[in-house]
């Protein structure tokens, strides 16, 4: 290759790659979006449950008795019709409690018209009782009063004239014997019968010697100790007396009204195990648990369209299991119209409304959707950061009645739509930037002929997955960024 050929191809290819390197450091054109309006359509998707309105809780409510244990219980999902068996529990303990009872009321009449005999004779005896202890007091002391007044001193004088006649009678016995002796002194000869009645007469005399012993010692033992413990024995005896008046006064009615009150507890719990017998016997319907209406027995109970004591309830109900009072069994669902209980997100409550239309996806029919209306929703959380909230399926399509049969617990997706309009302004979400001084605050960037784009504020309105409604700020024509501009 001849040398200027070569200058000639060098200065090309340099002239070439100057071209080169400007096109690579010219900014990259950015890219536009047209504003146009049209349809737009804003929704939420949230889960939800189907739960029956036609449901019949079978609650286990006894009056009085506790132990159920379970014989026989059928198994969730059955279907059965009203007054069909759903669980039999074990009847050989309250069979046993009902005849203990029986008995117990049996012996308690027995016990009550024993009682009210004894009350009626005593209240006939309270009045003798009280007349005898009157009259015995009242002798007492009239005793008491003899004792002191007269009764005492004769006492004394009795005693001191008992020795005096004794000593009277001795010394008669002594003046007799002298007399007796002089007299027969004087004689020289003593005949047989005059020497038998001076020894007779001695022994009169030592008689009467010993019993005036014997009387000394009686009259002071009288007059020293007896007589002063017969006193106090009297004084005792009034008090005695008097005090027992005074208690049958008080004691013997209030005898009477304890006995009254005995029998009134006698009858009360008489009373009480009759009504306990009452309820035992109603309890012992309970031993066979019956369905109250035609569907399907599911276990435990379920809370917005969620079983949450299944699992529970189902152990419950195997063979030898205990079931405890006010506990929810089983769970009929009739052939009732059915709703969809739905969980909200706290973000996502303010943005519905009571009316609301949308659709029902269930999760074992994917391909199939049904209209619903938003009836409502809870004024608290139902768990933390969500709501409660229910819809109602519109009357479906034949091909649809399907969806709406299954159970109570089938999952589903609930689509609903928060806005929709026909004409309106709505861009792509990523066009619209948030102020970072402003959250509030909503701009675009607008595209300017022959100029940069300018910063415009825009009021929006609801979002869709991918585009937001602008309110207010552009219309329709409008070019925007897609993308912030860099920054020069």
């Amino acid at each position: 290759m001849s040398l200027p050929r070569f200058v000639a191809i060098s200065a090309l290819a340099l002239l070439s790659l100057g071209h080169a390197t400007r096109a690579e450091d010219a900014p990259a054109k950015p890219k536009m979006h047209a504003v146009t309006s049209g349809p737009f359509e804003s929704t939420i998707t949230v889960d939800g449950w189907v739960h029956s309105t036609g449901t019949a809780e079978v609650v286990l409510k006894p009056e009085e008795w506790s132990a159920f244990t379970v014989e026989t219980a059928i198994e969730a999902g059955s279907q059965v019709k009203a007054g069909d068996p759903l669980v039999t529990f074990d009847t050989q303990g309250i069979d046993r409690e009902i005849n203990d009872l029986k008995n117990q009321i049996a012996g308690g009449e027995l016990g009550i018209k024993l009682a009210k005999i004894e009350l009626e004779m005593l209240e006939k005896a309270t009045p003798f009782d009280l007349e005898a202890a009157e009259r015995a007091a009242t002798i007492a002391k009239e005793e008491w009063d003899y004792y002191q007044k007269l009764g005492e001193t004769l006492e004394k004088e009795s005693t001191e004239q008992n020795l005096k006649n004794v000593n009277e009678m001795l010394e008669g016995s002594q003046e007799e014997l002298t007399q007796l002796e002089k007299m027969y002194k004087a004689d020289d000869l003593t005949e047989e019968t005059e020497e038998i009645i001076l020894k007779r007469a001695h022994r009169e005399v030592e008689r009467g010697q010993f019993l005036l012993k014997q009387s000394q010692v009686h009259h002071d033992r009288r007059i020293n100790e007896e007589l002063p413990r017969e006193k106090r024995l009297k004084e005792v005896a009034k008090d005695r007396e008097a005090q027992a008046l005074e208690k049958a006064r008080v004691a013997l009615p209030l005898t009477v009204s304890q006995k009254k009150v005995e029998l009134e507890k006698l009858e009360h719990a008489q009373k009480q195990l009759t009504q306990k017998l009452e309820r035992i016997q109603k309890d012992r319907e309970l031993m066979t648990i019956k369905a109250p209406v035609a569907g399907f027995a599911m276990h435990g109970q379920a809370e917005r369209g969620r079983w949450v004591t299944a699992d529970t309830i189902k152990t419950s109900l195997r063979r030898g299991g205990s079931i405890t009072a006010n506990q929810v069994m089983y769970t009929v669902i009739s052939n009732a119209q059915n709703a969809v209980h739905i969980d909200l997100p706290e973000k996502e409550r303010g943005l519905l409304k009571v009316g609301m239309q949308g659709k029902i996806t269930p999760t074992l029919f994917s391909n199939v959707s049904i209209p619903c209306e938003l009836m409502g929703f809870t004024n608290g959380f139902v768990k933390e950061g969500t709501f409660g909230g229910f819809v109602r399926a519109h009357a479906p399509a034949a091909d649809n009645v399907v969806t709406l049969t299954p159970i109570t617990g089938m999952t589903v997706k609930v689509r609903l739509v928060v806005f929709s309009e026909k004409d309106v302004i709505a861009v792509p979400s990523s066009a619209v930037f948030t102020d970072e001084d402003d959250p509030q605050l909503r701009f675009v960037y607008l595209a300017v002929a022959d100029g940069e784009p300018r910063k415009q504020t825009v009021e929006v309105g609801h979002s869709s997955a991918t585009r937001t409604h602008i309110k207010s700020g552009l219309k329709t024509g409008d070019q925007i960024l897609l993308t912030k501009p860099e920054a020069k």
